[in-house]
């Protein structure tokens, strides 16, 4: 069975009696293949745990720890207590992790911003490096994916910075909006029996082979180039700029890879960088620029030159009284100069219009499992702003084309 059929039936099983979840449990699991670390951003009641709890079954004979976080809460609540037997004898400080986080494949961590330093810090190498140093040992973690939940954001200057930035994915969590799916929800079913079939469940050797698999995925030059161009749209935006560290660039890039594979592909594509909405922003409020930023990067060079056309024909309008009042009736170098690059600017922007459609339909040419109907309502929102903007540039040549028949 192929990757993409194998996780949609994941995904139709795990999905069954929520709604509206679809998006959040696909984009678990891809995390889960990945080995990163996943954020959801929420009011309370809006399916966070219930999404971390059915992310465990996917794995087979996986187990897992999930927690409510508060300021009293201690390391030994989540790495398990010291073992005094060790300490009594052998003056060793160590923890007996079984059945705690350190011994988990799934980890749920509730309000995760609530903890102590102690607990924050050490989750530092648990959420990169998948380590814990227990004593004097290093234990590498079986752990497969974090999840952990809020309803708000670190605050700047928090000092929680470096555990925010191990967060890959960041998605918001919200109530079910679909007035049908509300009363879908309201008569459903309450518990569930979700029952996932033998062949569907990931075991360890399915995971480690698809580990292999995913490191030779290629990532195309185009797709490079994007990403550089991406780059500099962030470093233009002096306003309240928005930070990405290299550790989460590496962290993505594995992501991508991870989508097109799963997707049945062996090289990363377009669609899979409408993943990059959910991994680039650190403020709720920097949300609509990172997205719009995704698809502009795509046009930039032919945005610009819209602009540079937008440009010509002010400068045309500007012109237009002087040239038609000189030797009025007869043909001038300056009105065939003006009209011939009427004629070149008319040329240019119907191929550019061409560019700009094809390039941003790129983005949903392929089925992807992790692109949503939102995503693709995006896409439409965008190309609706560039239409808008070409049809403008088209009422304005067509104005001047009956100044200059």
């Amino acid at each position: 069975m192929k990757q993409q059929k194998r996780i949609e039936n994941l995904l139709s099983e795990i999905g069954k009696g929520l709604y509206e979840k679809d998006h959040l449990l696909a984009l678990g699991i891809l995390c889960a293949v990945a080995g990163e670390s996943y954020f959801l951003l929420g009011l309370p009641g809006t399916a966070k745990s219930e999404v971390s709890r059915r992310l465990k079954m996917i794995f087979k004979d996986a187990t897992s720890f999930e927690y409510l976080m508060s300021r009293f809460s201690t390391p030994d609540e989540i790495f398990g207590p010291v073992s005094i037997k060790k300490l009594k004898d052998m003056d060793t400080y160590e923890r007996q992790v079984e059945g705690y986080l350190p011994s988990a494949d799934v980890v749920f961590l509730d309000e995760i911003w609530k903890a102590g330093p102690a607990i924050q810090n050490s989750l530092l190498t648990v959420l990169n490096e998948k380590i814990f140093t227990n004593g004097r040992t290093k234990i590498n973690l079986p752990m497969k994916l974090l999840v952990a939940a809020s309803n708000e954001i670190p605050e700047a200057g928090s000092g929680l910075e470096a555990i925010w930035d191990r967060f890959i994915l960041r998605v918001i969590s919200e109530s079910v909006k679909d007035e049908n799916n509300f009363y879908k929800m309201l008569r459903g079913e309450q518990n569930v029996t979700i029952n996932i079939p033998e062949n569907l469940l990931i075991t360890e050797d399915v995971f480690t082979h698809w580990q292999n698999e995913i490191q030779k995925v290629t990532v195309p030059d185009d797709i490079m180039m994007y990403l550089t161009q991406l780059r500099k749209l962030f470093s233009q935006k002096t306003e309240s700029p928005i930070y990405v560290s290299d550790r989460r660039w590496v962290k993505i890039g594995k992501l991508l890879r991870t989508s097109a594979f799963l997707n049945d592909r062996m090289s990363v594509g377009w669609s899979d960088l409408i993943l990059l909405r959910h991994c680039l922003w650190n403020q709720v409020e920097e949300i609509p620029f990172v997205a719009n930023s995704i698809f502009k990067a795509k046009i930039y060079k032919e945005n610009s030159e819209l602009d540079t056309i937008s440009e010509q024909l002010h400068t045309i309008r500007q012109r237009r009284v002087w040239v038609n009042t000189y030797n009025k009736g007869k043909e001038n170098a300056e009105l065939n100069r003006t009209k011939n690059l009427l004629y070149k600017i008319e040329e240019d922007y119907q191929q550019i219009e061409y560019k700009i459609y094809k390039g941003l339909d790129e983005f949903r040419l392929v089925n992807n499992l992790f692109v949503t109907h939102e995503d693709r309502d995006l896409i439409d929102v965008c190309i609706a702003d560039y239409k808008n903007k070409i049809e403008k540039i088209e009422e304005i040549i067509y104005e001047q084309r009956q100044r200059f028949p």
